[in-house]
């Protein structure tokens, strides 16, 4: 069972754009510009409306903090952007970009164990965000009917006489010799779309147009990052290409990541949870590494050169605003990506899910193929569409997180026996081969989290957990750090 939304594997449409003159995008990250992309094809100008000053250098962006960590792209979510730009892939790591088999090339210790390293044929790619926004817009700017207007901020929605539907923005430019408060701008549009991250606005917006802000669902893990970028030490017997070093809840609430990056160099990032937040001094950061359950990420690191300064970031909590849940919501709007949810990234799994919403917006509006105007359900059909993405990477943050019982959110009923289930299945991870590649094809968004409920799966979970050995299976490969 493939998860990837059905259709995927096609090409973007040649059609004529015929939704409508002009669509706009709030925000210029990853999210924003493959959506833009995807509005080229049905309307026939898009204008990416973004608050950072947007250079051609491979630097953070202020309005982006977490920039300055490492991002993964995963199997599911590169197929969607290679659809949306064909060769974007070969490109990428052509550029500079670490392409990996995660499973193989990957020296994780997990739930107390180092999982097995089979080849799964999974492709992972590795880079810092500065360069992959880079590389994207690059390609995205070779269409003169896409217009990126950077150092403007949105003030508003506009809407009809009714607030029924939004026609446009109001927008206010940065000029270089501001008095404080320049004059506001009028941008119409027949559609926007807000892709602005976690800042996102819109219900804010909504609200003062007379409708329900959406509720948002939070789970609070208060978690702070710590990375830096290293040149890699030698290590003739080194095998793998990235190490991730999780604690074991609830016990242990340090977390250490070597990420490969472009230009040669290590991403180096030390996680705390539950605001054991990890320090931003040089003696500090290694102490922070002996701390962790192995020495195997200080061994790593101890005597690699540091490259940068020590780069922080405070993630708070998971947050879901549920659009799919609304009643009434205006035409002519949608939100996307981080703008809806916002999850731990333990896994990783962020730009792939944005990517997959992306894919199904393509989708709606190709259905939408000579209507000749946008369809007023759009936006339901979307969010409904998106929800069920956004569930799978939040699940698996979340569970993850209620392991630890300080975590604070609502937790399903069924949080206690899933968790009892997951954690098993973890175990096996460590030398049963099937379910670390089904783990792999999971978060790859390959299959969905049901697949661990296989029979192949289920049966070794439940004969180890009645305290039968012959389920398990060593794998044949073995990480060549731990010991």
């Amino acid at each position: 069972m493939n998860f990837l939304p059905h259709g995927v594997q096609s090409l973007m449409t040649d059609a004529k754009p015929n939704l409508g003159d002009h669509a706009i995008v709030i925000g210029g990250s990853v999210g924003g510009l493959l959506t833009a992309r995807v509005l080229r094809q049905h309307f026939s100008r898009v204008t990416i409306v973004e608050r950072d000053t947007m250079s051609d250098e491979c630097e953070p962006r202020k309005g982006v903090p977490q920039g300055s960590h490492v991002h993964v792209i995963f199997d599911g979510g590169m197929q969607v952007i290679d659809r949306l730009f064909p060769g974007f892939s070969s490109e990428l790591a052509d550029n500079g970009s670490v392409v990996c088999d995660l499973s193989r090339e990957l020296c994780w210790y997990h739930a107390g164990v180092w999982k097995a390293r089979p080849p799964s044929g999974l492709t992972s790619y590795w880079q810092t965000r500065p360069f992959l926004e880079a590389n994207l817009r690059r390609r995205l700017q070779s269409d003169t009917d896409i217009q990126i207007l950077d150092q403007t901020s949105v003030v508003a929605l506009v809407a009809s006489e009714d607030n029924s539907r939004i026609t446009g923005l109001e927008i206010r430019a940065k000029a270089e010799n501001d008095d404080g408060n320049p004059e506001t701008q009028h941008l119409q549009a027949d559609l926007v779309v807000d892709a602005s991250g976690r800042g996102s606005q819109t219900p804010k917006w909504l609200e003062s147009l007379g409708y329900q802000r959406p509720v948002e669902t939070t789970v609070e893990v208060n978690i702070g990052y710590a990375s830096r970028a290293y040149q890699p030490s030698h290590d003739e017997n080194r095998d793998w290409q990235i190490m991730a070093l999780y604690g074991t809840p609830p016990t242990s609430k340090r977390t250490g990541y070597i990420f490969p990056v472009e230009g040669g160099r290590w991403m180096v990032s030390e996680v705390g949870f539950l605001n054991d937040s990890p320090p931003d001094d040089d003696d500090g950061y290694l102490q922070f590494a002996q701390s962790l359950e192995r020495p195997d990420f200080h061994d790593a690191i101890k005597d690699a050169a540091p490259l940068t300064p020590i780069s922080t970031f405070k993630f708070p909590a998971n947050k879901w605003r549920r659009y799919d849940r609304l009643k009434r919501f205006p035409s002519g709007l949608l939100v996307i990506g981080d703008a809806i949810s916002t999850f731990n990234p333990v896994y990783g799994q962020g730009m792939s899910a944005c990517a997959l919403q992306v894919d199904e917006l393509r989708k709606l509006l190709e259905q939408c193929t000579g209507a000749n105007q946008l369809p007023a359900n759009v936006s339901k059909r979307f969010f409904g569409k998106a929800a069920k993405i956004i569930g799978v990477p939040w699940m698996l943050a979340t569970q993850s997180d209620y392991l630890y019982p300080q975590t604070i959110g609502k937790r399903p009923l069924h949080t206690g026996l899933l968790n009892w289930y997951l954690i098993r299945v973890l175990g096996l991870c460590s030398g049963n081969d099937t379910v670390v590649k089904t783990f792999y094809e999971v978060l790859h968004f390959i299959k969905k989290p049901t697949a661990f409920f296989h029979p192949r799966i289920a049966w070794p979970v439940f004969t180890r957990a009645l305290g039968f050995k012959g389920s398990y299976r060593a794998s044949k490969v073995r990480p060549t750090l731990p010991v």
